[in-house]
């Protein structure tokens, strides 16, 4: 099995873990435990969880840490990153405002990847860390983007 099937098996499986396990996320969606244990078990490599079932879970596995569990793996295999838009609605008039937490958030990654390298390397912690940071800036941009594609007329 590739690494990007190991790894959305390994999404699956936090997936269910999130909605409480394979009798709750039966509960939840159209198939049975039997087929979601099939769907994160690695020695069952032809069994994936269908898109449907994902969108039904996933939504309910929101407070585990990693969440969209399932999405984020997809994008990964297809070489790229799930970034969450904010819930803020855009409106177009807010980019002042955007601006500057932007400029904050840009500083808070190089203040954290400058204290990470201070030793000289970086270790998990202080990956996890400056990864966090990122996720903010990413997230920020994104809402920026609302924003900007609000005024520009395609929302």
């Amino acid at each position: 099995m590739t690494p990007e099937l190991l790894d959305l098996k390994r999404a699956t499986a936090e997936t269910i873990k999130g909605v409480g396990g394979l009798e709750a996320a039966a509960g939840f969606c159209r198939v049975g435990k039997s087929v979601l244990g099939d769907n994160q078990s690695v020695s069952k490599p032809d069994s994936f969880m269908a898109i449907d079932v994902v969108a039904a879970l996933e939504p309910l596995a929101s407070e585990r840490s990693g969440w969209p569990h399932v999405t984020r793996a997809l994008c990964r295999a297809n070489g790229g990153v799930f970034v969450r838009v904010p819930e803020a609605r855009a409106t177009g008039a807010d980019l002042w405002s955007l601006l500057a937490r932007k400029a904050k958030e840009g500083a808070d990654v190089s203040a954290a990847l400058c204290e990470a390298l201070a030793d000289g390397r970086i270790d998990g912690r202080e990956a996890r860390r400056v990864r966090g940071e990122i996720a903010e800036l990413m997230e920020l941009l994104a809402l920026m983007d609302a924003e900007l594609a609000t005024i520009e007329g395609e929302r």
